[in-house]
């Protein structure tokens, strides 16, 4: 097993890039994160977080868009990693976003990926040791324009399978793969009709509490977030009120409980500067659901981020119960954190990162009871590691 070499960068107090206070108080938890520069062995495109050997333990998903595979790097539950053996592996031509599920129901997590530029979806199995392999019939193809780019995996129908779903942008619409009892996918595909350009990112949660997965879209040219509640039988209906305004050219969606009210809202990163055919302003737009289904933007939407937002996370990152959030700005390399309380953005922190911050995730991997965020700079061959302190 080769262990990755961690070299170490500390940030503390005032060396943040940039800070401001709004009207709401100041957090009681400071926030000062220590950076790693965690080097790999090819350039790192998207990132999950997962226990993937069984040891109660953190490890890291990272699919490498360059060189078409997927590393895994083992955690030690200290903040240390070393990358599996046979790692990487192959998982499909350039892998973007990575649904984390048992497919082949063995009790061990697998991989799935949807794979840019072309019409399928890859699924990777786990032995429990960290060492993947192609499932059965992998890669599955799906009918969508122009390819795949968001990717959930989730049961929608409540037949103990796992299903997926991935975006159809150029006909605004969703595809469903529904998993079978041969841990595959039948056909035919079920299509779901939503916003316009829903890209690049589809997300599921319960958000209505009815104990049935609901779908999410951000929708790139309709300036909104399309929401499809799920009846556990594999049907979507459209919520009241949906699609949401959630500011211009939405890019993606993080899922949580940001104002610690028991209901699930969105954290919606817009990203026009980020293609070359829209306008208006980068940022971030909180909508806050009332278990129903239903959103309303959080008073001060939108918060400003860095250049060309691309990726964001949900997690606690100063230990006082209230979710955070990170976000890449993918021209400006650097993220941009935002500490929460019930009401909102308390403090915002600038960090800067490697080359083209592409991916982001957030969990505990050092055991202090504090989220940590992985960052994945697809520009040169550093994955960050930023401790919460």
């Amino acid at each position: 097993m080769k262990t990755i070499a961690l070299f170490l960068l500390v940030i503390v107090g005032g060396i943040f890039i940039n800070s401001f206070k709004n009207n709401y108080s100041q957090t009681k938890k400071v926030w000062r994160p220590v950076v790693k520069k965690l080097k790999v062995r090819n350039k790192p495109f998207s990132v999950e977080i997962a226990d993937l050997n069984g040891d109660k333990i953190k490890d890291l998903v990272i699919a490498n868009g360059e060189d078409s595979s997927v590393t895994i790097l083992i955690g030690t539950g200290k903040g240390n990693f070393s990358e599996a053996k046979g790692s990487p592996f192959a998982a499909g031509y350039m892998p973007n976003d990575i649904a984390i599920a048992d497919f082949n129901k063995d009790g061990k997590p697998d991989l799935a990926f949807a794979n840019h530029d072309r019409k399928y979806l890859t699924v990777l199995t786990e032995d429990g040791s960290g060492n993947f392999t192609p499932l059965k019939g992998s890669p599955f193809p799906v009918d969508v324009k122009p390819h795949t780019h968001g990717l959930i995996a989730g049961d929608f129908n409540s037949d103990s399978n796992i299903d997926l779903v991935t975006d159809s942008w150029g006909n605004n619409r969703l595809a469903v793969l529904f998993g079978n009892n041969d841990h595959g996918f039948n056909a035919p595909v079920k299509y779901l009709e939503v916003g316009k350009h829903p890209y690049q990112r589809v997300r599921a949660a319960d958000l209505n509490k009815d104990g049935n997965l609901d779908l999410i879209t951000t929708n790139l040219d309709g300036d909104n977030t399309t929401i499809l509640l799920g009846d556990g039988k594999g049907n979507f209906k459209e919520a009241a009120g949906s699609p949401f305004a959630c500011g211009d050219s939405p890019f993606g969606v993080a899922v949580g409980d940001i104002d610690h009210d028991g209901n699930l809202d969105l954290a919606i990163i817009n990203s026009p500067t980020i293609t070359s055919e829209n306008k208006g302003h980068d940022g971030l737009t909180i909508l806050m659901g009332d278990g129903k289904g239903t959103f309303k933007p959080m008073p001060g939407s939108p918060f400003a981020t860095g250049k060309s937002p691309s990726r964001l996370a949900i997690g606690d990152l100063n230990g006082d119960g209230i979710k955070d959030i990170a976000v890449t700005n993918y021209n400006s390399n650097n993220i941009t954190v935002f500490i929460m309380n019930k009401h909102g953005v308390t403090t915002s922190h600038t960090i800067k990162t490697g080359i083209f911050p592409s991916g982001i995730a957030i969990a505990d991997l050092n055991g202090d009871g504090k989220g940590d965020i992985v960052v994945s700079n697809s520009g040169e061959y550093y994955v960050d590691v930023i401790f919460s302190n």
